[in-house]
C-alpha cells in the first residue's frame, strides 16, 4: 500500500475571509480532535461553523438533483479560496432547551424510538386489555398434537349464538365454500350437509366443518392440509376457536373429546380472546398510543384561581379579577359589576370577605363561562395568549402523568412495565437493559435486534457516564439546568456511533463544573478514537489543553481579531485571565443557619423543587453571592424555582409563601420569603436567565440597550427633520422610515422551502434599512445609519455624554463589546458576544438598587472576557447593588463574598447545601 502523502492527513481551509476572518490558512489534523480558542468575537464560530460546518453542508446538498439544486444558487457559505479534504460533518449548536413539553431526555437524545422498539422485541404477546400473557396457536401446535395422537379428527369452528342470526341459512354458507356443520348430537346426524339445509334457517349453535385430518397421512399433506384450514380461519374476525374432535368411523364424533386452538389470543385472566399489545400502543406521540385526555403531554390545563384572583384582599370593583382589569375588558368589567349588583353581591368589600354562595355564582356565571368563550375562540392568537396567562398545568388524572394510553400502561417486560423504564431513574433503566443480557430467555430474540440493544444499552451508559443516571428519561428538557441539557445533547451526537465523520461542536463545556470536565475529555477522546475527525469551539482551559491540537484566533474580537495567533506558550493566551484583584478572605458558616442579618439579607426558608427538600437559603444584600457545585446538583433549581419564583409571587399577589409547586411553570414550595422592609419599593429585580439569546436581524444592540428611542428623539429635533415632517417613528427601521422592499432588515428573505431560507442584501437600500429620504438627515454629522454602522466604544465618546445613552455604553464597553456597532444584527454575534450584551442591556436599565440574578454568565466567554464581567459586578457591588450568580468558573468562586456550595453530587445524590463561605 502506498504511503499517504501529507495533504491527505489534513482538513485544510486556505484563504479564509469569513465574517472577521483576515484572510487566513489553517489545517486540521484529520481524524484528531482539534480545539479552536480565543477572545470573544474573534472568529472562532466563523471559522467552525460558519466556513467548515457551511462547505460541508453545501457539499452535501451538492448531491442533491438538478431540480433541487436550482435552489441552492444563493445558499449563504463561508468566503475561501480553498478546501480539502472535508468530511461529512454533524454540529452541536449552543442552543435553547425546547420549551416544548413533549421535549425530553428520552426524545433529545433519541433514545425513544429504539427502547420502544426493543422492549415490543423481547415482550411476550400481552393482552391488551390487562397485560397479562395471552395463549395463540399456530399450524405448529397443530401438527405438534396430531405427531403424538394418533386417530382421525374433524376440524371445526363454533360460530357463536351472536354471530348466528336469523336470516343466516345454509345456502349463505354454501355460497362462502362451506358445505357441512356439526350440531354436538350423540346420533347418526351429527354431521349434516348444507344443502339440506337451503333455505331454512340455521340454529343458534353449530361449528363448520372444515376438513378431516388423519395423523397417519403422509406429512407433506398433512402439513398441507392443516395451512389450508388456518388460512380460512386465521384473518377471519368471524373465527377465534379451532376444535379437534375424535372421529371413530365415518360420522361417529366423539363429543368429550374436542380440542380447542386458539386461533386468535385468548386472555385466561380476561377469558376472552382478545387484542395484543402494539407498538403503537406504546408511543405517546401518536394518536394510538397517546392518553386521549392529555394527548401524550402528561399535565393538562386548568384554570388558575390564583393567576386569576391574584389578591383577595382587593374588592371586585378595585378590580379583584385580574382577567377584566385591562383597557381591552373595561365594558366587559362594568357589565359584570352590573350583574353583581344586580344580585346583590358586593363590589366593594374584598373578595375573601365574599359569601362562599356569591364567589361560587361569580365563577359559574361570568369566569367559567368567559373562559369557555375563549376557548372556542382559540384560532385567534389573543384568544390563546389570554388562556395560557391564565392557566396552569397539573398532573393528568387519567394517566398520572404517564403519557400513554391504558393499554400502553399494561405493557410489561423483564418484570418492568414499559412506562417505568423512562419514569425510573436512568441507572435502573440501565440495569434492567443489562439483566436481559443476563437472561437466557431473551437470548434468541435479542440475537435479531442485536443493534437496537447495542444502541439503547451505549446510549443509557453514556446518560450514566455524564452524570445523569440520577435523572429520568421522562424528565422534560427545560427542566433540566443548562449543564445536563448540554449532556443530553452530547449523549445523541456520541452515542451514534458514526465513523470518518466530521463533529463540530460549540463550547461543550458550558453547564459543567470542573470536576465534569474530566468525563467530558474521556467521552471526546472516545469520539475521536472511533475515526472520527472532532472540532470544537471552547473557552475551559482543561478541556482545550486535552485536545490533540490547539487553534487560537484573535488578537481581540470585532475587526481587530481574526488572526490565527502564533502558538508562542503552552497555554493560550485567552486562556489567562487578566483579572489580578486580591482574593478576599472568607471563613465557613454553617449552611442551614442564618448568618446575614434581616436587613441585609433576603432568605427563603424550607423551599423544596426536584431533588432540593426542605432548603433555607439567604443572600447577602450589596454583595456578590455565587452559588455553585457539581452539574445537577440543584443550583438552577434553587434559584429559579425558588428564588425568582418566590419574587415573582411576591410581586404578583403579595405572596410570601407557596404551598403549591407547579414543575412545568418552574415554582417550587417555600413556607417563607424574608427580605428588609423596603426591599420591593426600593429595589429593581431583574433577571438573566441560562439560555442563548434569541438573534434575529432586527434586533441590535441599539435596540436592547434602549438607545434606539433616544437617537429617534435625537434625530427627530433637528433642523432637516422639522423642515422634512419626519417624526421620530420616521427614524426607526422596523417602522415609517424602514426600506419598503426590505421592510427595514436591509436584506430580502428567499425561501428554499426544505432547505430554509437564505438572505440578500437588499438592492434598493443596499442593506442600510432605511428609505433614502431619511438618509438626508444628519445628527451630529452622520445619518442614521452612518449611527448604526458605528461602534460602541466609538458611540461612547462622542455621544456618551447625551442623556441616558452613557451608562449603556459604559457598561456594555466594560464587558468588552466596544468592538460591536450599535446596528449589528444579534444573528451575526458570537455567543459571548449576545451573552455580554444581554448582561448590558439588563443592568444598565435600572434606575434602583439592583437585586439581579444571574445564571451561567460566563457562557460563550474568554477568561478575559470573564475577567472583565467580574470587574463590571464587583464594581457594582460597591454601589450597593447585589448578584446572586449560579456559575462553575472557579474565578467567581475565589471573588465572591458569599459562597453557596450545592451538592455532595448531581440529580438525586445532590439538592443539598453542603458547605457556606462568607468574606
Amino acid at each position: 500500500m502506498s504511503k499517504e502523502s501529507p495533504s491527505q492527513e489534513y482538513l485544510t481551509c486556505m484563504g479564509v475571509k469569513t465574517h472577521n476572518l483576515k484572510s487566513i490558512d489553517v489545517q486540521f489534523r484529520l481524524k484528531k480532535w482539534t480545539a479552536i480558542t480565543g477572545v470573544s468575537g474573534s472568529g472562532k464560530s466563523s471559522l467552525a461553523f460558519d466556513t467548515i460546518y457551511a462547505e460541508a453542508q453545501r457539499r452535501f446538498l451538492e448531491t442533491l438533483g438538478t431540480y433541487e439544486r436550482q435552489f441552492l444558487q444563493s445558499l449563504p457559505q463561508g468566503e475561501a479560496e480553498e478546501y480539502t479534504n472535508i468530511p461529512a460533518a454533524i454540529a452541536l449548536k449552543q442552543t435553547n432547551k425546547s420549551g416544548d413539553p413533549r421535549t425530553t431526555i428520552a426524545s433529545s437524545t433519541d433514545l425513544s424510538d429504539p427502547l420502544r422498539s426493543l422492549f415490543m422485541s423481547l415482550m411476550d404477546e400481552a393482552c391488551a386489555q390487562c397485560g397479562n400473557g395471552v395463549v395463540v396457536h399456530t399450524t405448529k401446535d397443530l401438527l405438534l398434537y396430531l405427531d403424538k395422537h394418533q386417530g382421525h379428527y374433524l376440524a371445526t369452528v363454533p360460530i357463536s349464538l351472536e354471530e348466528s342470526a336469523s336470516s343466516l341459512r345454509g345456502k349463505d354458507l354454501l355460497a362462502e365454500g362451506y358445505s357441512r356443520i356439526y350440531l354436538g348430537t350423540k346420533d347418526n346426524n351429527a354431521i349434516q350437509s348444507l344443502e339440506e339445509w337451503g333455505d331454512k334457517a340455521l340454529p343458534s349453535s353449530f361449528e363448520l366443518v372444515l376438513d378431516r385430518l388423519s395423523s397417519g397421512a403422509e406429512h407433506d399433506e398433512l402439513v398441507n392440509r392443516c395451512e389450508t384450514i388456518w388460512s380460512q380461519i386465521k384473518f377471519s374476525s368471524r373465527f377465534s376457536l379451532l376444535y379437534l374432535r375424535e372421529v371413530q368411523n365415518k360420522n361417529d364424533v366423539n363429543n368429550d373429546s374436542n380440542v380447542p386452538f386458539h386461533v386468535q389470543p385468548y386472555c385466561a385472566h380476561c377469558k376472552t380472546h382478545t387484542k395484543l399489545i402494539q407498538a403503537l400502543d406504546l408511543d405517546w406521540q401518536s394518536g394510538m398510543g397517546a392518553c386521549t385526555r392529555c394527548q401524550g403531554v402528561g399535565n393538562i390545563p386548568v384554570l388558575d384561581s390564583q393567576k386569576i384572583i391574584p389578591s383577595e384582599a382587593m374588592s371586585l370593583g378595585e378590580g379583584a379579577i385580574k382577567t377584566w382589569s385591562t383597557p381591552s375588558f373595561e365594558d366587559f368589567q362594568k357589565n359584570f359589576l352590573k350583574s353583581c349588583k344586580k344580585n346583590h353581591i358586593s363590589v366593594d368589600v374584598p373578595y375573601k370577605s365574599l359569601a362562599t354562595s356569591d364567589k361560587q355564582w361569580i365563577w359559574k356565571e361570568h369566569i367559567d363561562p368567559f373562559f369557555q368563550f375563549l376557548e372556542q375562540e382559540r384560532y385567534k392568537s389573543s384568544a390563546r395568549i389570554l388562556l395560557a396567562k391564565f392557566r396552569k398545568y397539573v398532573v393528568c388524572p387519567a394517566c398520572q402523568g404517564q403519557r400513554l394510553g391504558p393499554i400502553g400502561l399494561n405493557a410489561r417486560c423483564q418484570q418492568k412495565t414499559f412506562v417505568s423504564l423512562f419514569q425510573d431513574e436512568i441507572h435502573l433503566t440501565y440495569d434492567w437493559v443489562k439483566g436481559i443480557k443476563n437472561n437466557p430467555k431473551y437470548e434468541k430474540r435479542l440475537s435479531y435486534v442485536d443493534d437496537i440493544y447495542k444502541e439503547v444499552e451505549k446510549k443509557c451508559a453514556l446518560l450514566i457516564k455524564l452524570g445523569l443516571g440520577s435523572t429520568h428519561l421522562f424528565r422534560r428538557c427545560r427542566t433540566l439546568s443548562g449543564g445536563e441539557y448540554q449532556r443530553v445533547l452530547l449523549t445523541r451526537v456520541i452515542g451514534n456511533g458514526l465513523t470518518d465523520a466530521l463533529y463540530i461542536l460549540d463550547e461543550p463545556s458550558v453547564g459543567l463544573g470542573m470536576h465534569e470536565i474530566p468525563t467530558l475529555v474521556e467521552c471526546l477522546r472516545e469520539l475521536r478514537d472511533l475515526g472520527n475527525t472532532v472540532i470544537m469551539v471552547d473557552h475551559d482551559r482543561e478541556l482545550i489543553m486535552s485536545a490533540d491540537d490547539i487553534i487560537e484566533l484573535g488578537p481581540e474580537g470585532g475587526d481587530k481579531g481574526g488572526f490565527l495567533m502564533e502558538r508562542t506558550r503552552p497555554v493560550p493566551l485567552s486562556c489567562i485571565s487578566a483579572f489580578k484583584a486580591p482574593l478576599p478572605e472568607r471563613k465557613k458558616i454553617n449552611p442551614s443557619q442564618k448568618f446575614f442579618s434581616k436587613k441585609d439579607s433576603l432568605s427563603l426558608t424550607n423551599f423544596s423543587a426536584h431533588y432540593c427538600k426542605n432548603l433555607f437559603v439567604e443572600f447577602g444584600l450589596g454583595k456578590l453571592n455565587v452559588v455553585t457545585g457539581p452539574s445537577g446538583a440543584g443550583k438552577s433549581t434553587l434559584i429559579r424555582y425558588g428564588l425568582q419564583a418566590a419574587l415573582e409571587k411576591q410581586e404578583e399577589n403579595g405572596a410570601l409563601k407557596n404551598t403549591e409547586a407547579n414543575m412545568d411553570e418552574g415554582v417550587g414550595t417555600w413556607d417563607k420569603l424574608e427580605a428588609p422592609a423596603d426591599f420591593f419599593t426600593d429595589t429593581e429585580i431583574l433577571y438573566v436567565e441560562q439560555r442563548a439569546m434569541y438573534r434575529s436581524i432586527v434586533s441590535v444592540p441599539a435596540t436592547l440597550l434602549g438607545i434606539m428611542d433616544i437617537l429617534r428623539k435625537q434625530f427627530s429635533q433637528t433642523t432637516q427633520a422639522l423642515e422634512f415632517g419626519f417624526t421620530a417613528s420616521d427614524f426607526s427601521f422596523n417602522g415609517k422610515g424602514g426600506c419598503e422592499t426590505c421592510a427595514g432588515r436591509g436584506v430580502l428573505e428567499e425561501d428554499l422551502f426544505f432547505l430554509g431560507k437564505v438572505e440578500k442584501i437588499c438592492p434598493e437600500c443596499n442593506g442600510t434599512r432605511y428609505r433614502s429620504e431619511i438618509l438626508k438627515v444628519l445628527w451630529k454629522n452622520k445619518n442614521i445609519s452612518q449611527w448604526l454602522n458605528t461602534n460602541l466604544a466609538t458611540c461612547l465618546t462622542e455621544i456618551g455624554k447625551v442623556a441616558r445613552i452613557g451608562r449603556p455604553l459604559y457598561i456594555a464597553c466594560q464587558l468588552g463589546l466596544g468592538h460591536i456597532s450599535l446596528g449589528l444584527p444579534s444573528s451575526s454575534m458570537s455567543g459571548g458576544e449576545a451573552q455580554r450584551l444581554r448582561i448590558a442591556a439588563t443592568l444598565s436599565k435600572a434606575d434602583k438598587r439592583i437585586f439581579c440574578t444571574l445564571d451561567e454568565p460566563s457562557r460563550g466567554l474568554s477568561e478575559f472576557d470573564i475577567g472583565n464581567l467580574l470587574q463590571t459586578l464587583l464594581g457594582l457591588n460597591d454601589q450597593g447593588h447585589t448578584f446572586v450568580v449560579v456559575e462553575h468558573h472557579p474565578l467567581f468562586e475565589s471573588h465572591a463574598h458569599h459562597v453557596i456550595r450545592m451538592g455532595p453530587h448531581g440529580g438525586a445524590q445532590g439538592g443539598l447545601i453542603v458547605e457556606r463561605e462568607i468574606c
